[in-house]
């Protein structure tokens, strides 16, 4: 019998998940699918009970698969090699094919007894945010002696983390889980810890600003350890909740505008006394982290630079991030740090704040921060393949974009400008699809080619999908999009673009 077995929190069950165990269902010819919802996973912590889980996985998978409470069971951790010696006793002649995506791929050698995994099971790549790799593929079948099926499945960016929050700040996810479970979640009141804050907040602030205090929230709980984050969700939910106070009613909170503060920055202190007094906050650390989120000052705390660089560095923000988002988070906290400064020189030169000023020279020699913050990466890069030319990188890129149609292919030289790379490849797509097909193709080629990218984004949307090579920096844009960002005409000094012409 061939039995397919799917594991997870399912915290919650989506439509991906659906989507998944269909696939596999009528892909492998499975005679039976099992569901195995985790009991204690050993390498994330679970906000709900067991048998909640239990409960929504039950309900989004009626009438598709089995549901097993095994895991949920079972005293300690749950291992998966354990789950399948336990199916394989029951069915002893059946042959079982593991269900995992392509993260746990990648990851597959760090499992707990990954040989015998492989031993016991066919591993199934069901691939979510990007595809995997045909390097990733060959690397766990030799080292593991592993067989590895990949399923044709659309690859989908949908996570439970972003699910819950979205709930926790009501918000609709009609579009990713089951109406059933959606029903269930939004009758029991789950995932919303903390919806009155949240429904509070939204009428402090405009749409759109509540949008981007959503995306800063889940930045910081990326960026956040498991003890971290009810201190982080706070801070970050409330960093923007004097935005809209007026000068008139200042008074109300004890708050006078100091004369060297400029405007830009008031919400900021004056918001760790809104949060004080309107939201009952009185945990000095998320006060102060609310506080220095725009200027930042000496000696900051570990939540005051996560709330920083959350703010400059979520989803929606519309400039590229991969510079920003390199290393550890103090790398991107000076990353971040230099550029806003360098930004706010550029238009507010004759209102910097003075404790931005003493922020910047508390951490940086400014060439030495930058040179920290965003080479160290790049030069591990660079070395990694020292044995070819930026240049030379350029023309293989170029002419891989060029391969798939990609249309007004520009080099811009950015190594006298900018220590963000030597150069930007920009090009365009006539649509969506071909904006996605013009990466994959570039991935999967520099991939055979031993050249890995550092950090890849806006492949779901695919408007403009920025790939970081260390030394080049590749965007491919939806032709709108690139009409709109005009990235070339930003960076261009009048000689260091060139347009790219395929042989």
């Amino acid at each position: 019998m061939k039995i397919g077995v799917f594991g997870g929190t399912f915290n919650p069950p989506h439509n991906t998940h659906l989507s998944i165990a269909l696939a596999a269902r009528e892909q492998l010819s499975l005679e039976k699918l099992i569901v195995v919802p985790c009991g204690d996973p050993p390498h994330k912590t679970v906000d709900v009970d067991k048998q909640t889980r239990m409960t929504l996985t039950r309900i989004a998978f009626d009438g598709i698969a089995d549901v097993s409470d095994y895991e949920l069971n079972k005293e300690g951790k749950s291992y998966t090699v354990e789950t399948l010696r336990h199916l394989k006793e029951l069915y002893p002649d059946s042959e079982l094919y593991l269900i995992i995506g392509g993260d746990s791929l990648v990851n597959f050698g760090k499992w707990y007894c990954p040989k015998e995994i492989a031993k016991l099971a066919t591993l199934v790549v069901a691939d979510r945010t990007r595809k995997t790799s045909s390097a990733t593929v060959r690397r766990i079948e030799r080292d593991y002696a592993a067989t590895v099926l990949r399923l044709n499945l659309k690859a989908n960016a949908v996570s439970s983390t972003e699910i819950r929050l979205r709930y926790d700040f009501g918000l609709s996810n009609a579009d990713s889980v089951p109406d059933s479970v959606d029903k269930y979640i939004v009758q029991h009141k789950l995932y919303a810890q903390h919806r009155k804050t949240v429904d509070k907040l939204r009428d402090y602030l405009k749409p759109e600003r509540f949008t981007h205090t959503f995306y800063v929230v889940k930045r910081g709980l990326e960026l956040a350890t498991e003890d971290e984050k009810e201190k982080v969700f706070t801070a970050c939910l409330l960093h923007d909740c004097a935005k809209y106070i007026s000068p008139a009613d200042y008074g109300k909170y004890g708050f006078t505008k100091p004369s060297d503060m400029p405007n830009s920055v008031v919400h900021s202190f004056l918001g760790a006394e809104v949060a004080k007094r309107d939201f009952n906050v009185t945990d000095r650390e998320v006060l102060d982290a609310i506080a220095y989120h725009t200027t930042g000052r000496p000696n900051m705390s570990r939540l005051e630079k996560i709330v920083y660089v959350a703010d400059k560095t979520e989803d929606t923000r519309p400039y590229p991030l991969s510079h920003l988002k390199r290393g550890s988070l103090d790398d991107m906290f000076v990353a971040c740090l230099v550029e806003a400064y360098g930004v706010c020189l550029e238009r507010h030169s004759d209102s910097v704040c003075p404790l931005s000023e003493q922020t910047i020279d508390y951490y940086c020699n400014v060439e030495e921060s930058i040179k920290y913050s965003r080479n160290n990466t790049i030069q591990m890069e660079k070395d990694m393949v020292k044995n070819t030319s930026s240049s030379e990188t350029v023309k293989t890129i170029c002419q891989l974009l060029a391969d798939k149609q990609a249309t007004d292919i520009k080099i811009v030289e950015i190594s006298g400008i900018s220590d963000i790379a030597d150069y930007f490849v920009i090009c365009s797509g006539r649509s969506m699809p071909q904006v996605k097909a013009i990466f994959e193709h570039l991935e999967e080629h520099l991939e055979k080619q031993g050249r890995f990218a550092i950090r890849k984004e806006g492949y779901t949307e695919g408007r403009w999908i920025a790939v970081d090579y260390g030394d080049v920096i590749v965007h491919i844009f939806h032709k709108d999009t690139r009409e709109i960002y005009s990235l070339d005409t930003l960076w261009n000094n009048g000689s260091n673009v060139t347009t790219f012409n395929a042989d």
